[in-house]
């Protein structure tokens, strides 16, 4: 890959992470797939960097940040960290900074959250778009946060939500002859998830829901509530059983 097509990425994260030495991880991880969105990679493009980063070109880039040897040497090395009202954030170990600083990069998260939501918005669109063609479906019709997908004697419509926190059961009425399934993204806690499985699990199930989950650190999809009768999608998650997994270890009454 030459090396103007490297700068498209790593550019744009080097300067970003110049302005804030101190940054949110999920900010991080977020910006990250804006940049590499924007970059509007070609596929020949994006086959050579996946030689360099993996298959899932965002989590690999955001992997090599997170380790002592990124892919784009010239990056601050984000080697240090430390929790701001529960959230995880990354800093250089070489700089001091004052609790002033650690009280300005969060409020400078909190005054980008509106942007990183259309962001993460964004990412589960792309990626469940990948996931289902991938599966033999094809895209049929698409709202900011519906879409629906048709394969053969199938239909599938797929809901996007950012958080679990905000996802209310109550707006999704299943009909019969398509597979309803709600893709949440991944939090940096399990807490959330484990309230919402053990509270309205059940109930979700009943209804005929699928929810499903996006890792934005791995790149991938997994079952949460429900299950898929479709072995096409089965055999896109990457850990199929989850879901089973879930039910066994989180109702209540179960063994923590």
């Amino acid at each position: 890959m030459i090396m103007t097509e490297i700068e498209k990425i790593a550019g744009p994260l080097r300067e970003l992470l110049r302005e804030r030495e101190i940054i949110a991880r999920c900010e991080l991880l977020l910006r990250t797939y804006d940049v590499v969105r924007s970059a509007k990679l070609s596929e020949q493009e994006r086959r050579e960097l996946g030689k360099m980063v993996g298959e899932r070109i965002v989590p690999g880039i955001f992997a090599g940040i997170m380790s002592k040897e990124p892919i784009f040497n010239d990056l601050p090395k984000l080697d240090t960290y430390t929790q701001i009202d529960g959230r995880i954030f990354h800093f250089l170990h070489t700089k001091k900074y004052s609790k002033q600083d650690y009280a300005n990069a969060a409020s400078m998260l909190l005054r980008s959250l509106p942007e990183l939501k259309l962001i993460l918005q964004q990412c589960l669109v792309d990626r469940v778009k990948d996931f289902m063609e991938d599966a033999g479906y094809t895209l049929s019709a698409q709202s900011r946060q519906e879409l629906t997908f048709s394969a053969e004697k199938r239909n599938a419509k797929v809901f996007i939500v950012t958080s679990v926190k905000s996802l209310d059961i109550n707006n999704y009425n299943p009909v019969p002859g398509s597979d309803y399934i709600i893709l949440v993204a991944s939090s940096e806690t399990l807490e959330s998830f484990v309230q919402f499985f053990q509270e309205i699990g059940a109930k979700a199930e009943d209804k005929g829901l699928q929810i499903w989950i996006m890792n934005l650190e791995t790149g991938t999809i997994d079952p949460f509530i429900g299950y898929t009768t479709d072995l096409d999608i089965y055999n896109q998650f990457d850990n199929p059983r989850l879901a089973e997994m879930v039910r066994t270890n989180w109702s209540r009454g179960s063994s923590q």
